[in-house]
């Protein structure tokens, strides 16, 4: 991905977008009706490998988020699943969410978010092992919690390894301005309106400790005034460019839309997308948790899709050239 610095925020945000119209589906929802998803695609390649991580979710009631699962893909589009998370195994955890996988230069590592039933607050755990068939989630550390950060909770991490510092980002809920007593009552804190939704930084040398850099990217003043959750960040020349997930009123807390933010020292972003998402679905469907990879001299962009019964499917737009 190139971008010239001359460019400004206007020509970056009018660049060509990857076609959703020629995009493929890697996974479907479990049912085809309001509230199945499977999504929160995070993307890392290895040795001419592929390795996905995505969510399956029921509807409030029937489950939330259930498992989460990676799989491994030679082509991009077929992909063989060969890890899993349930719920259950966290103690009966209300609800899972986005993980993200890498490698240390010795291990795979796997980071994953899940609702702490001991206090109903989103944390992030990891576990680590020579090849990802062989994590054990009984031995899982914790990584990040609300009561580290002086926040209401984190969650839906994404990781970068930049020289020898590991940038995880995260998405955050601000502690609200008052004592509220009903805020952790339905387990997800992010979803009651009582708070916002926000994107931070942490920084690592060893990808386990880590110092919390505080909010990389605030809330906007339309369509993106109530979330911003980076969802990853890929290197251009000049700099960075992040994608996001916006939402500008809590009812619209699960159908986000993908704006776009540009960083050169990847801890202060500039919304680039001020007036509206920089890419929609069809018919102004949600399109969120994009992530991209250069795999075999194409760019590939991950991202979950609203369809129209309501549901959410992950699908792969595969594009030979994409200049920015």
């Amino acid at each position: 991905m190139i971008v010239s610095k001359k460019q400004n925020s206007r020509e970056i945000l009018n660049l060509p977008k990857f076609n959703i119209h020629e995009s493929k589906v890697v996974r479907e929802p479990v049912e085809k009706k309001q509230g199945n998803w499977v999504g929160a695609p995070s993307i890392f390649e290895m040795d001419d490998i592929l390795y996905l991580t995505y969510r399956i979710r029921r509807p409030v009631g029937e489950g939330r988020g259930t498992i989460n699962r990676v799989a491994k893909s030679t082509n991009g589009t077929d992909f063989e699943d060969v890890f899993e998370i349930n719920k259950n195994m966290l103690d009966g955890a209300p609800s899972i969410e986005r993980s993200c996988l890498l490698h240390t230069g010795k291990n795979f590592r796997l980071y994953f978010s899940y609702v702490n039933p001991k206090n109903n607050m989103w944390q992030i755990d990891y576990v680590e092992a020579e090849s990802v068939e062989k994590f054990d989630i009984s031995s899982r550390k914790k990584v990040l919690d609300g009561d580290m950060l002086g926040t209401s909770g984190v969650k839906d991490p994404w990781i970068m390894k930049v020289g020898d510092y590991y940038m995880m980002y995260v998405s955050f809920a601000p502690l609200p301005p008052k004592n509220e007593p009903n805020l952790h009552s339905t387990g997800d804190a992010f979803a009651t309106g009582l708070t916002t939704s926000k994107s931070g930084l942490a920084i690592s040398s060893d990808g386990i400790n880590f110092k919390w850099a505080g909010e990389v990217i605030g809330l906007g003043d339309s369509w993106d005034s109530s979330t911003t959750r980076i969802s990853s960040i890929a290197r251009i020349d000049g700099g960075f460019v992040a994608f996001y997930d916006g939402a500008y009123k809590i009812e619209q807390n699960y159908e986000e839309k993908c704006g776009i933010a540009f960083s050169t020292d990847l801890k202060t972003f500039n919304r680039l997308s001020v007036s509206e998402p920089y890419i929609e679905g069809p018919n102004g469907a949600s399109i969120r948790y994009v992530d991209t990879v250069r795999f075999k001299n194409s760019f590939l962009f991950y991202y979950e899709q609203r369809r129209e019964d309501g549901s959410h499917e992950l699908r792969v737009a595969m594009v030979d050239s994409f200049r920015w």
